[in-house]
């Protein structure tokens, strides 16, 4: 490059005014007198020249020139390579005139010319402009025209000249323009795809050798959809440029190239290759195709009765899934007899179903379950217990009563027995019946003997010496006095084991009567062994449930109801019946026959205030509010009654239910103003309940 001067001017006079020769690298123009206003009729030009290789950049820190429609009258134009680069006047840009702003502007070489011409009047004054100029290198990486290219990918340039380089994933070629892409062969093992050409839907690189293998299952053929093509071609030669082939099975398919998309091909093979190869010219964007694999028919599948196929389709190939299913109430059974809980079977590549087909066969229930307490009838016809069959479940009346009346069941789609209205698995239960009896009066002091049935909560609870009574509340639990089966100086476990409950007898001769044994006793936890006998309850967990029936049945328990407190304000409120195999007097010995008696319910005050009398207890109150008294003269339950019921009848349910149990009274049975002293039952509701539903099989 040669050296040039930072700044030359040479001023001349032309043909139409003033010229001035600028040659340095760079300078300042304006209008004549600036920043005064410039004079009337005036032409000046400035003809700018830089070095080769380099272009003028001008731009204007002030312009205020007369405005005119086209700029006629005053303006200021830039000119080079003999055409007008900006032709300004006014001082901002309007529809149909334009003022420079701040933008800058380029000669189209290395010359540009500045020409300032002012008419021969101004009404107004206007201050002309200032501008300055500098040289800048030629960006040569500028397209010399719309179809040639400087460089492939990216051009750089520099003082003096250019140099190009590539994107990641090419290397320049010896040419130091061309881009030359790095095709890595590439398997495509996916069942469906898209390949496109290198850049796609850019041109795609020169002098390109790529290949691409599809790769799908044994079963398979290989689809080629094209979506779009243009290759670069020749009119005359088949592919003499670029050109895509195509090999499948190891034989070339036809070449491809041009701009028409080609037809779909079925490749009948499972293995295809594409090459794709370019020259060192063109301008073409490449290819996209669309590969999908198809696979082999299976046979239609032979849809059995009641069945349903999932999916439901025409055609079933290789890898397809198929699902069987049944119609509800029916189950899938494969040629052995085996219940299936589901089936899919799956077409293979060779054509064939992996699975044979099973058959839908109605669901079996089989037997219901038997009922405990109770049995079950078929209501439809044949006994049959297949997929909708109906069975009814009935509890051992009168003795068990059915809870929440869930009797019908239907044999459900599961294969199993369903309450018909909840769809519940579990069976119904049969509850035990209780209080019913024969209500006959009659006394154990100067009393009678009591029949099979009139009793039948009756329990004797045998444990040498201490025997005592006790009342069956169902099929597995007896009420009886904590006394009755506690000892404070005798271990609890050592009592239990050598104890034996009685029941569904009269005479202590009848070896009929029921014998069970207990699996826990349950002494109430405030019970103290200290002869207060407050809080003198207990329960007796039997080891197996009683058979209920005629001769053996509990005793109901009272509710909270109003009509089950023993009302003890007054004497003769109420009256109720206790049996027993007590002594029938004081010193006699124990009655072999179950005997009964009926007594009335003492007022408490006058009965507390007997025994303080006769105990000599001062104002020691014997009789707690967890107790109430009952008798008569000479009527009255004695020892070895202890633990029994004392029973009172229910006029709503016609049913009897347990008011007291026998617990203490004076050294004489059934001696004037001495009464029998029994547990308050009413009070202890809560622990009772409680203690039967924690401690429940």
């Amino acid at each position: 490059m040669r050296l040039w001067h930072l700044l030359g001017i040479v001023i001349i006079l032309c043909s139409n005014g003033f010229c001035i020769e600028l040659t340095g690298l760079f300078g300042r123009i304006s209008s004549p007198g600036f920043p005064k206003p410039y004079p009337n009729d005036q032409t000046m030009t400035w003809d700018i020249k830089v070095p080769e290789g380099h272009r003028v950049k001008i731009y204007f820190t002030h312009f205020n020139l007369e405005l005119s429609y086209l700029c006629e009258y005053d303006y200021v134009e830039l000119r080079s390579k003999g055409t007008v680069v900006a032709h300004f006047c006014g001082t901002e840009s309007t529809d149909t005139e334009k003022a420079p702003g701040n933008a800058p502007f380029y000669s189209l070489d290395n010359k540009m010319t500045l020409v300032f011409r002012s008419d021969f009047s101004n009404e107004k004054e206007f201050t002309g402009f200032e501008a300055f100029y500098t040289a800048e290198d030629i960006d040569e990486c500028q397209k010399p025209d719309e179809d040639t290219e400087v460089c492939d990918h990216f051009c750089h340039n520099h003082i003096g000249g250019h140099y190009c380089s590539c994107r990641a994933g090419f290397n320049l070629h010896t040419d130091k323009k061309t881009c030359l892409v790095k095709c890595n062969s590439v398997t495509y093992t996916t069942s469906s795809g898209e390949i496109v050409s290198p850049d796609f839907p850019k041109i795609y690189p020169k002098l390109a050798n790529c290949k691409y293998q599809i790769q799908a299952e044994d079963g398979f053929t290989i689809v080629l959809r094209f979506l779009h093509f243009d290759v670069e071609s020749h009119p005359e030669v088949i592919c003499p440029y670029d050109r895509l082939q195509i090999i499948a099975s190891g034989k070339n398919l036809p070449t491809l190239c041009g701009e028409t998309l080609p037809p779909e091909m079925d490749t009948k093979s499972n293995k295809v290759e594409i090459v794709f190869t370019t020259d060192a010219s063109g301008h073409n964007t490449g290819w996209k195709i669309q590969y999908t694999t198809k696979a082999l028919p299976c046979p239609d599948p032979i849809l059995p009765s009641r069945g349903h196929f999932t999916p439901r389709q025409k055609t079933y190939v290789v890898k397809d899934h198929l699902s069987l299913s049944c119609d509800k109430g029916y189950v899938l059974e494969e040629l052995n007899g085996k219940i299936l809980s589901s089936f899919t079977t799956v077409c293979r590549s060779d054509g064939t179903w992996d699975k044979p087909m099973p058959k839908c066969t109605i669901v079996d229930c089989g037997l219901p379950d038997d009922l405990e307490n109770g049995n079950f009838t078929f209501e439809t016809k044949s006994e049959k217990t297949t997929y909708n069959a109906l069975i009814h479940y009935r509890c051992a009346e009168p003795f068990y009563k059915m809870k929440d009346d869930q009797a019908q069941y239907r044999c459900g789609e599961g294969g199993h027995w369903e309450e018909i209205n909840t769809g519940d698995r579990m069976l119904p239960t049969c509850k035990p019946e209780c209080g019913i009896s024969t209500r006959i009066r009659g006394r154990i002091i100067g009393g009678e003997n009591a029949k099979l049935g009139d009793y039948p909560w009756q329990v004797f609870i045998q444990n040498d010496p201490r025997n005592g009574g006790g009342a069956l509340l169902n099929d597995n639990w007896v009420i009886t006095a904590a006394h009755v089966i506690y000892e404070e100086e005798r271990e609890l476990e050592i009592i239990r084991k050598n104890t034996i409950l009685k029941m569904g007898f009269i005479s202590q001769d009848d070896s009929s009567a029921y014998t069970a044994f207990p699996k826990a006793f349950f002494i109430h936890p405030d019970y103290k062994d200290d002869n207060t006998f407050n809080n003198d309850i207990a329960l007796i967990k039997l080891q197996d449930k009683v058979p209920l029936n005629a001769h053996v049945l509990g005793i109901c328990l009272p509710t909270k109801n109003n009509r089950f407190l023993i009302n003890d304000t007054q004497d003769g409120l109420m009256s109720g019946e206790v049996a027993g195999w007590g002594k029938t007097k004081s010193r006699s010995k124990p009655s072999k026959d179950l005997l009964y008696v009926e007594v009335d319910v003492v007022e408490r005050a006058k009965c507390n205030a007997a025994y303080q009398k006769k105990l000599k207890a001062g104002n020691r109150i014997l009789v707690t509010d967890n107790m109430f008294c009952a008798g008569m003269p000479k009527k009255d339950s004695c020892e070895g009654d202890s633990g029994g019921a004392l029973a009172f009848k229910d006029s709503h349910t016609d049913t009897w239910f347990i008011g007291g149990i026998v617990s203490w009274g004076g050294d004489k049975c059934g001696a004037k103003d001495l009464y029998g002293v029994y547990t308050r039952v009413s009070n202890y509701l809560d622990w009772i309940h409680e203690t039967i539903l924690t401690n429940t099989d």
